[in-house]
């Protein structure tokens, strides 16, 4: 990678990674942007084919961005047919339409399960990382080599910003997490321990991997109940799996919050998504250590993990009193974001240098980003830095942003602590785009 993108990549070594000019940074995003479209346009095949039915053969504009973001469906647009048939040619012919990957790369032949054929792709020279996959379908997110070491760069030089921590081992570690599996958390976990953790010292949930096929068809069986449609064995051997899975991560669990107990008083690091880390909380309250009561130079870890959880209206409120007094990353992101916005000192969440976010109405088809000001719509960005993948997209998020300086002194843009997703303000989700590209992609498989 060179150029504008090289440059703005390079920001995240500088010291000062937040605080350009916003002339400066409008125009180099603009550069960089034109370089991505360039770069992706031949060795993606829905892109080139989404700027040609749109007409936009270059970006000069932001708004010439809009019609060529891909939905945030677009990366779990293939067909689960192609999972229970074991149809892994076509699957990867589906991954090559929305990632760089090319078929002669990877070698399908063989392969048994939906985990070996990622660990193909991985050993291709790919990251294949996936989302939660609550609705029975996961998303597959291509990351290339230099998107890793991207990503480890910015934890390395970012984590806790705007008063960043020096990447020193001094804490003991524990991760609410496998000890492997094709999720940026669970990378982004073991990668925090190993630059911020003692050698040794870091304890996992479990030391058995992540299985992408043991997600899909427990999502996939909670749908068929829900629909009235799984058989009463079906029910009764998922019960029991559940139950004896529920049972071995409750004793995992409750042996890390006797650990942490034992040794609150020691710089910790700990990392869970939002549902584990308030049954954590819950549990060491239980176990007398009080609020404030963890070393000031604890790390904290959290976020996403709240779909299909019920977590109190006020959890962050009770995370804000429990870990009152630690150093705790806070910030908003996603899966499909190189790092994520970090909150400043105003708790507003500050937008990368490399992401250039791009607010559209509802439908996600105007472009509303003004000059200065606040203004409220639907999330969607192009990631400039990555190199595995297309990096415009449409999200699911309602989001209000700000692109005057903000009050912390820095500039903008910045995006404000009320953040919902339109499917839960009991609104319509869908994005007019969606629909074409899962067209787009259908005929490409099946072409």
């Amino acid at each position: 990678m060179s150029g504008a993108r090289a440059q703005i990549r390079s920001l995240v070594l500088s010291g000062d990674t937040f605080d350009q000019p916003v002339e400066d940074m409008r125009e180099l995003q603009l550069e960089a942007a034109r370089e991505a479209f360039t770069a992706h346009r031949e060795r993606i095949p829905l892109l080139r084919t989404r700027a040609e039915e749109t007409g936009v053969s270059q970006v000069t504009a932001l708004d010439d961005l809009v019609p060529l973001l891909f939905s945030h469906t677009s990366y779990k647009s293939y067909p689960v047919s192609l999972i229970t048939a074991g149809r892994w040619d076509r699957l990867l012919r589906w991954y090559t339409t929305v990632s760089t990957v090319e078929p002669g790369e990877v070698d399908v032949d063989g392969v048994r399960d939906i985990d070996e054929w990622t660990e193909r792709i991985t050993a291709a020279g790919h990251r294949p990382y996936i989302t939660s996959g609550t609705s029975g379908k996961v998303s597959f997110l291509n990351c290339a080599a230099s998107d890793l070491s991207f990503l480890h760069d910015i934890l390395e030089h970012l984590t806790c910003w705007p008063d960043p921590l020096p990447p020193k081992p001094t804490r003991r570690g524990y991760l609410l997490a496998p000890a492997s599996g094709p999720m940026r958390s669970i990378d982004g976990f073991r990668w925090h321990a190993e630059v911020f953790a003692r050698p040794g010292e870091t304890r996992l949930l479990t030391e058995d991997p992540l299985r992408v096929s043991d997600l899909m068809s427990s999502a996939l069986l909670r749908r068929r109940i829900a629909e009235g449609t799984a058989t009463p064995q079906e029910i009764s051997s998922y019960e029991t799996a559940s139950e004896a899975r529920e049972a071995e991560m409750d004793a995992a669990v409750s042996a890390i919050v006797d650990d942490i107990a034992a040794h609150h008083d020691e710089p910790l690091l700990i990392a869970g998504m939002n549902n584990q880390q308030f049954a954590l909380i819950q549990a060491l309250r239980a176990r007398g250590v009080t609020d404030g009561g963890l070393h000031p130079d604890t790390l904290v870890l959290s976020g996403g993990g709240n779909k299909g959880r019920a977590l109190p209206e006020d959890y962050q409120q009770q995370f804000a009193a429990f870990y009152d007094g630690v150093r705790r990353v806070r910030s908003y992101g996603m899966t499909e974001l190189q790092g994520s916005c970090p909150a400043c000192e105003k708790g507003h969440y500050h937008v990368p240098p490399w992401v250039i976010p791009l607010v559209l109405d509802q439908q996600g088809e105007t472009l509303l980003n003004p000059e200065r000001g606040v203004v409220e719509g639907r999330f969607a960005f192009l990631d400039v830095s990555l190199e595995g993948r297309w990096g415009g997209l449409i999200s699911g998020d309602r989001v209000f942003v700000d692109f005057s300086p903000c009050d912390c002194g820095r500039p903008g843009p910045a995006v404000l602590p009320d953040i919902q997703r339109y499917g839960d303000l009991g609104g319509d989700d869908k994005i007019t785009c969606a629909a074409t590209l899962d067209s787009y992609v259908r005929g490409m498989i099946h072409g």
